[in-house]
């Protein structure tokens, strides 16, 4: 199977419940934003597209597990989100990488006071 035979035959199986189960084992340039909220977004690693996503089909949990387990997250070989999935209820594991946003406000400025003769 070619991988867009592979990703149109997930994107109609995957989670519906039937019969013979299979399952998937996608890895993805995607990394989750969480921000101060909790509020979580995904956006694409830099340098890598859509098409990036890669999945392969098992017969069996064993062996999709295997595979899952031996798959490392790096953000430069484009392995940002892994996700195990089957056809009777979707997604069983997942791992990803999130980058969190945290603000922090800090006080600054500048006084050009002195310039003018109020501060000696």
């Amino acid at each position: 199977m070619t991988q867009a035979e592979i990703k149109a035959l997930a994107s109609e199986i995957i989670g519906d419940g039937q019969l013979p189960n299979k399952f998937f084992v996608t890895t993805g340039p995607w990394v989750t934003i969480v921000d101060e909220f909790g509020d979580l977004e995904s956006e694409l690693l830099n340098g890598f597209y859509e098409s990036d996503t890669w999945t392969q089909v098992f017969d069996t949990y064993e062996e999709a597990n295997k595979h899952f387990e031996s798959i490392e997250l790096d953000i430069y070989d484009g392995t940002a989100q892994i996700l195990l999935e089957d056809r009777k209820i979707g997604v069983i594991k997942e791992t990803r990488l999130e980058k969190v946003v945290k603000i922090d406000y800090v006080q600054t400025g500048n006084s050009d006071a002195k310039l003018f003769g109020y501060e000696k």
